[in-house]
């Protein structure tokens, strides 16, 4: 199978570490064959005092795209470099963020649902916190599909974030619904190296069952946030392991959809 990522951040986004090309340089040395730079997107939030310093900021989304576009000439010989952006759907800034990026001529985009609600409100929620109950979980699989029919994200990373502590009986029900969904519209779903590595609540095995029962397809996402981690392959074989284990497909480079049309 190609080895390939689309889950690449840099330090734009205040949390990632090295530059650009040394992204890279450790692909192309773990034997990778493309590379997706997916990093925290701009958002443009209507409350002016309020901004997530977890992604980059507006101003620095022009010299991102031209160094990413520089590195594809630079490589080309050598690995399929592409440009995307990790991305939240807020039914309240998506159109603005729409029109932000589409002169960016980006090649695809993933939704990783950090937030439910639009992040900056009261209602609003880190889906990874402890402690959330029943309405959060169907708040969370209805803000994802809906933003997964605008028919924009590539697939869906880290699907199994959400860190739910009610009954199992309603998390099945709530996440065979979101799986569902993305099979229906052959959307897959990303197993998250990142997670795994630092033993996060995700990579949640409740999910992946109830997603292998559903017949849905994987993406072995590497969450880069440092260039090291590219060279993780050990790790990565590790995730596809337990793919395989499950009984899941983990979907080549060449059957993956880019879903760039909105784009």
């Amino acid at each position: 199978m190609m080895k390939y990522n689309l889950h690449t951040h840099t330090k734009r986004c205040n949390h990632a570490y090295g530059e650009d090309k040394e992204y890279v340089e450790n692909a192309i040395k773990s034997g990778m064959k493309v590379l997706g730079f997916s990093d925290h997107c701009p958002q443009f939030f209507p409350k002016k005092d309020y901004y997530s310093f977890f992604r980059m900021l507006p101003e620095q989304a022009y010299e991102y795209a031209e160094n990413v576009r520089s590195l594809q000439k630079e490589y080309k010989s050598d690995i399929k470099i592409l440009l995307g952006f990790e991305t939240e759907y807020y039914p309240e800034t998506y159109d603005a963020f729409m029109d932000f990026v589409r002169p960016l001529g980006l090649d695809y985009m993933i939704m990783g649902q950090h937030f439910v609600g639009n992040e900056y409100d009261e209602d609003s929620f880190y889906t990874a916190n402890e402690g959330r109950g029943k309405a959060f979980l169907s708040q969370y699989v209805n803000q994802v599909i809906e933003g997964l029919d605008k028919g924009a994200f590539t697939y869906l990373a880290h699907p199994d974030i959400v860190n739910f502590s009610g009954p199992d009986d309603y998390y099945r029900e709530q996440m065979t619904v979101l799986c569902r969904y993305a099979k229906e519209h052959n959307i897959p779903l990303e197993f998250n190296m990142l997670g795994y590595l630092n033993n996060r609540n995700y990579p949640d095995y409740r999910f992946w069952r109830i997603a292998a029962e559903v017949g849905n397809s994987a993406v072995i996402g590497y969450d880069a946030h440092s260039p090291e981690v590219l060279l993780k392959i050990d790790a990565a074989g590790e995730c596809a392991a337990i793919m395989s284990y499950f009984g899941i497909h983990v979907l080549d480079f060449n059957e993956m959809e880019l879903r760039n049309e909105m784009l």
